[in-house]
């Protein structure tokens, strides 16, 4: 249970962080700039993440 609180404090630092280095990225350049560092930072990981849990969720049923 312990582990499950540590990684939920680990993806709130890094969503917190990057949502905030997104937002002083589009004040910086252009709100098309911003979009793209969000997807970057949190859209993709969180995608890959979710491909490699049924990945090796495919693996260990078969």
């Amino acid at each position: 249970m312990g582990f499950l609180y540590m990684a939920f404090l680990g993806a709130f630092l890094y969503l917190s962080l990057a949502i905030l280095l997104c937002r002083k990225v589009a004040r910086r350049t252009t709100k098309r700039m911003g979009w793209a560092m969000a997807f970057l930072l949190i859209v993709l990981p969180a995608v890959l993440l979710a491909i490699g849990g049924t990945i090796d969720a495919g693996r260990a049923a078969g």
